[in-house]
């Protein structure tokens, strides 16, 4: 009976500590996000390497047209400055340093932007943007940007 019971324990502790390192990690997760020390680094996998800061193929094309319509769709606001951002969307709900990057934060009631801005010839430009919605019901990009913009126009946070 020895050896089978043996069979059966090592197995079972093995779960037992593959069940524990999850568990670490939602801590760990929750507590940089709650304590406001949220990084993209924390939340990837641990390396010893530097972060990567993506090479962009081409230059972003660089807006300057502020009484153009606004934009339908996040795709077009790649190459914008945080400033023409600032008038068409108001001030971000959340905004923090990654590096030489800023990531930005817009919410609104249905739906957030995601805002990735890097420095190109010195200057920080939009170089990834994402819309989603943030409950249940399906938003379009479009609507959701207008939404955001109304939101600003409201609120007295942009232009």
């Amino acid at each position: 009976m020895a050896p089978r019971r043996r069979t059966l324990t090592l197995p079972a502790i093995g779960l037992l500590g593959a069940c524990a390192a999850p568990e670490e990690r939602a801590d760990a997760l929750r507590e940089a996000f709650e304590s406001s020390r949220a990084s993209l680094v924390a939340i990837g996998p641990a390396s010893a390497a530097p972060p990567i800061v993506p090479a962009l193929a081409r230059p972003l094309p660089v807006a300057t047209n502020p009484a153009a319509p606004r934009p339908a769709a996040a795709v077009e606001l790649l190459g914008l400055g945080p400033d023409l951002l600032r008038r068409w969307l108001g001030e971000p709900a959340f905004r923090r340093r990654e590096g030489s990057a800023e990531i930005w934060l817009y919410a609104g009631p249905a739906c957030a932007l995601d805002v990735i801005l890097y420095p190109q010839a010195g200057h920080l430009r939009v170089a990834h943007a994402a819309a989603r919605a943030s409950g249940t019901e399906a938003r379009t990009e479009a609507h959701c940007l207008g939404e955001l913009a109304g939101l600003s126009r409201a609120t007295g946070r942009g232009a």
